[in-house]
């Protein structure tokens, strides 16, 4: 069991890509008022600076609801992982109280608008591997729904099964973050209109904020991209 230190695209529109940062020796713990009074900050800044009519004409939202589609997915139903944060934002209400480290990963993602995924390393077995799902493959998700994909969607899988649905619409059940997790992979999912410099922007506000809220060591970024034939 364990991560192989990279991650193979069978599939994947050009230009997407996965930035994979490990975090070790994990506590996880409750986010700090100074930290939920930081979320506020952030709130109201998105809040005076987008509205929900802009997302419409978002290059970055856009191009993540053109990767869906690309693969049988409808984002108007399903919705990818950092347009769901960012539209509650922009609703005016707040996220989940979950743990330190989801709360901070909820954040970042509405802020930077690229999609995160977090997985228990000690939960993988073998290589993570980007590719179509398979007809009547079974994905029980986060929270309990168990999804029957129908053969064209996007996943993640190790050698067990899937881990992340739709490039970041649902996590799994078997490889979620819970208080026993000490060695954690952090997944930014990037598209055709995140580039080289926007992920890196992302992964460096994402884990400055680890760095200040939550007790892990945290390794060096590793960038994987397609270089599929989409």
């Amino acid at each position: 069991m364990g991560f192989s230190e990279s991650i193979k695209f069978e599939t994947g529109p050009p230009g997407s890509s996965i930035v994979v940062v490990e975090l070790d020796e994990l506590k996880l713990g409750k986010s700090s008022k100074e930290f939920e009074e930081y979320e506020k900050s952030l709130f109201k800044e998105i809040r005076e600076t987008s509205n929900l009519d802009d997302l419409r004409s978002d290059p970055l939202i856009q191009s993540y609801r053109a990767l869906h589609w690309a693969y049988g997915m409808d984002p108007t139903k399903k919705r990818g992982s950092s347009e769901a944060v960012l539209r509650r934002v922009l609703q005016g209400k707040n996220l989940w109280r979950i743990s330190d480290l989801v709360d901070i990963v909820n954040l970042a993602s509405a802020y930077h608008k690229i999609p995160i995924g977090l997985i228990d390393a000690s939960k993988i077995d073998g290589q993570l591997t980007l590719r179509v799902a398979r007809k009547g493959e079974v994905f029980p998700r986060i929270g309990g729904e168990t999804i029957v994909c129908r053969g064209r969607e996007i996943v993640l899988v190790d050698n067990i099964g899937i881990v992340c649905y739709g490039y970041a619409i649902h996590d799994s059940e078997r490889t979620k973050v819970t208080r026993n997790s000490h060695r954690v992979l952090l997944l930014h999912y990037g598209s055709d209109s995140a580039s080289k410099n926007k992920m890196e922007e992302a992964v460096k506000i994402t884990t400055d904020m680890l760095k200040r809220w939550v007790n892990c060591n945290i390794s060096e970024p590793m960038r994987y991209v397609s270089a599929t034939t989409f």
